[in-house]
This record gives structure tokens, sequence and C-alpha cells, in this order.
């Protein structure tokens, strides 16, 4: 009889240890991945943190990822009491039913997409240091937006008064890239991530071979060269000799097969209104004998 206790005692004793250790051991592998968890929600957040501040970057007091529509609104009529714009008031600056900010061209400036040209609403005078900051370098002044939602900016431009002329590429290049260096100094300092690596491209050739000059702004988390956060672009036009400086965040850019539908529908809309126009000038032009017809 003891000896049975004795044997169940020891039973239950080895029992208990693999409960035991195996609730440890459970314990254990659980802390661990809410430790991995938490770390990637961390992860997360930081990631969220750096792309948030550099794709609301600025350049001449112009901020990427604002409405194009409110800039376009308050340049012309001033910002409304309520803070708040109305519907009606959007349509006054917008094409309908396109939405397509009055003035916007979809010229191939610094690539594809649609652009405003802002010298035709500034007023120096009203505006200056208010909506935007005028540059005695600078002569003209662009945005490029999302042509549906907010119309979130995407892209700003500016073309710098210059008088380059025979070695264009080269003296473009080296007219931009101070400009380029104070926004990226700048941008940096207001970003003060230690994650964000900065690569420094903004020279006329790269190997001896001819080159686009940007800036790149990219998390080190990221090997790809698809996750630069934002680019700091020079652009070049010798036929006309014009420089530009541009600030843009990839990933509040229109995706060209966006763009590419968003254009056909247009072409479509002036196709029908053209034809509509057409009709009623010619059924307005005289009154036909129907007879026979």
């Amino acid at each position: 009889m003891r000896r049975n206790h004795l044997l169940w005692g020891v039973i239950i004793l080895i029992l208990g240890s693999f409960i035991y250790f195996g609730v440890e051991r459970w314990a254990s592998i659980q802390k661990k991945e809410d430790q991995i968890k938490a770390d990637r929600q961390s992860e997360i957040k930081a990631n969220r943190l750096i792309n948030k501040g550099l794709e609301s970057s600025s350049l001449f007091g112009i901020r990427l990822g604002d409405s194009a529509v409110a800039l376009r609104l308050s340049l012309e009529y001033g910002v409304p009491n309520s803070g708040i714009w109305e519907s009606e008031d959007i349509k006054k600056v917008t094409e309908q039913p396109s939405g397509i900010i009055k003035g916007t061209t979809t010229n191939n400036l610094a690539g594809f997409g649609f652009v405003l040209k802002l010298n035709d609403f500034i007023d120096p005078s009203i505006h200056d240091g208010v909506y935007i900051n005028l540059n005695n370098d600078f002569e003209d002044y662009y945005i490029k937006y999302q042509p549906y939602g907010t119309g979130k900016i995407h892209s700003i431009i500016a073309s710098l008064k210059t008088e380059w002329k025979s070695d264009g590429h080269e003296t473009c290049v080296k007219d931009l890239r101070p400009y380029a260096i104070a926004v990226a100094e700048r941008i940096k300092k207001e970003n003060p991530f230690e994650r964000i690596v900065i690569v420094d491209n903004f020279y006329p050739k790269i190997d001896g071979e001819h080159n686009y000059p940007e800036i790149f702004f990219k998390n080190n988390k990221f090997k790809s060269t698809g996750e630069y956060i934002l680019v700091i672009k020079g652009w070049c036009q010798v036929s006309t000799e014009e420089a530009f400086l541009e600030l843009t965040a990839n990933r509040l850019g229109v995706p060209y097969e966006k763009w590419s539908k968003i254009m056909k529908s247009i072409t479509e809309q002036k196709e029908l209104d053209l034809k509509k126009e057409f009709n009623n000038d010619a059924n307005k032009e005289k009154k036909i004998d129907k007879s026979g017809l």
C-alpha cells in the first residue's frame, strides 16, 4: 500500500513537472511572440512617422499633400471666414464633371501629370509670405496634383532665372545644385531620423555617363530603390534654356495607369462636348426642308 502511494507520488511529481515546464515554455514563447508583435508595430509606427514627415515637406511655402483646390481658391478668393470651402466655391475653380482645376495643363513638364501654373493667380503684394514664399532667383511656379479627392499636391516645381547657353546640361545642373542642397539640408533638419538616408546624385554625369540630377530621401530599412520617399529633381530643357527645380513625393504621385484612364475620360468628354456644340450650331444655321427625307 505504501509502495503504491509512493509510486503515485512519483507519477504526480513527474506529471506536475511536465505541466510546469510546459506552461513555462508556453509563457516564454508567448512572451517572445508578443515582443515580436510589439517590435513590428513599433517599426510600422516609425516608418509611418518618417513617411509622414518627408511627404509633408514644403518648397516655396507650399506643402506636399495639401489640397491644390484649396490653394487655387485661396490665391484667388482668400480663405473663407469659416475656414471651410463649400462645394459651390470648389465649382468656381474646377471643370465639371471631371473636377480638374481650371488652368491645368497636361504637358510633359517634369514628366507626365496634371500641372497648374500658379503665376496667373499670384499677386506678390498680397500672397508672398502668406500662401507662397517667392524667391528672387526663380520665375515661374507650378504644382502637380492628384485630379481626384481633395487634389493632393505631389510635386512643387519652379523655373530658375537663368541665361546659360552652350554647355547647357552641365551649366544647368551647376546652377541648380546650390538650391537643391539648401532644400535637402533643410528637410533633413526638419526630419532628424537616423534611419533616413540621403543619396546625392545631383550631378550632370555619373561614372562619365549623362545623368538626370536627383537627391533621394529613403528609409535605410528598405533595400529597394523603389522605396525612395522624397526626391529633389533638376530638370534641364536645353532647347528653351530653362532650368527647373522640383520637390516630389513618390507615393503621392498619380500612377501612369490612372493618369492614362483619366486622360482618356477627359478626351472622350471633350469629343462629346465638341459634337454637341457642332450639332447645336448646325441646327441653328438654317431651317431645312425635310420633305422626302
